[in-house]
């Protein structure tokens, strides 16, 4: 087959786009025929389409999410032109996305989307994992070190024993994180650590603070750090630990946020119309079965569910 013309792409992006983000209608559809048939360019350009989108789902959700759900014109015709590009390089360059985010989860311990487990550590450590968290642990003489990638973690850390008395570390990405017998949560956020204590005390240290300031968290609290300092300090939320009970309980969320905290567990592309965004969300909501979100949001709020590619890209939107 001859290489494919940039404006057939182009076009067969922009057909994708619509396609995607609402059924089309009966004229549409026609001209979407008609354009298939006015060209073997046109044609081909559609079936490298098709082939892409029934792949999508092996993208990196960021990606899928940036190329195909952005409502203002200017970031549309941008990423419109992105994914012309990627219809360009084919199935070639959809591969390498995957071999990339595979190379992300090779963790020592991880879950993937939608999935929680528990496991124990060699020196009877428990931790339990939310949705898509990752983690490593290196134990040796000196220290018992937990490296957490991404995602939450719970830890119940084991008693110490006459003969280990090894310091137990918690690092993420901006904190060291010290507990003694505790049990506490952590989630790494894009540029935050919280952390949650709910029984004993956690030593937090943000990594690069300019004194090495040590804020002991005890019992009932939370705390928020940078990578430089103590962000804050307050009583534990109920909120903050809910997923412990398979529950995400919010109050007064907006709805584009709580859709961003949901889509940790959908294995697909959640989007919320602009219209609607700024919907205030209270409630505890089951995160072990997304559609009786949706349900329970559209019976509450004036919000209708369009799903599309069987439940893979829902879009949220006003009634």
């Amino acid at each position: 087959m001859n290489k494919i013309s940039k404006k057939s792409l182009q076009e067969a992006a922009e057909w994708l786009v619509k396609q995607q983000e609402k059924p089309l209608t009966p004229v549409e559809q026609t001209q979407l025929e008609h354009w298939q048939q006015s060209s073997d360019n046109n044609r081909f350009a559609w079936q490298r389409a098709q082939r892409f989108i029934n792949q999508v789902d092996t993208l990196p959700k960021d990606i899928a999410y940036a190329v195909l759900n952005r409502p203002d014109d200017k970031e549309r015709r941008l990423n419109i032109g992105k994914l012309a590009l990627l219809l360009a390089t084919g199935p070639i360059a959809w591969g390498a996305y995957k071999t990339v985010e595979s190379q992300h989860w090779r963790a020592d311990y991880r879950t993937a989307k939608g999935q929680m487990k528990q496991v124990t550590l060699p020196d009877g450590t428990q931790v339990t994992l939310n949705t898509a968290t990752a983690f490593d642990a290196f134990f040796d003489g000196k220290e018992r070190l937990l490296a957490l990638r991404e995602g939450e973690i719970q830890l119940h850390v084991a008693k110490a024993t006459s003969q280990d008395f090894r310091p137990f570390i918690v690092s993420t990405q901006e904190a060291f994180l010290s507990p003694l017998e505790a049990n506490f949560t952590v989630r790494q956020y894009p540029h935050t650590t919280r952390l949650g204590v709910l029984e004993g005390r956690v030593e937090a240290m943000p990594k690069f603070a300019d004194h090495k300031e040590k804020n002991i968290i005890i019992t009932g609290h939370q705390a928020e750090l940078s990578d430089h300092s103590l962000l804050s300090h307050e009583v534990l939320s109920t909120d903050t630990i809910s997923w412990l009970n398979n529950m995400l309980a919010v109050h007064n969320m907006p709805l584009h946020q709580f859709i961003q905290e949901v889509s940790r567990y959908h294995r697909g592309l959640l989007r919320v119309s602009p219209k609607i965004e700024n919907i205030e969300i209270s409630g505890a909501f089951p995160i072990t079965d997304i559609n009786v979100i949706l349900n329970m949001l559209s019976n509450t709020y004036p919000i209708n569910i369009n799903n599309h590619l069987g439940n893979y890209w829902i879009t949220l939107e006003a009634v």
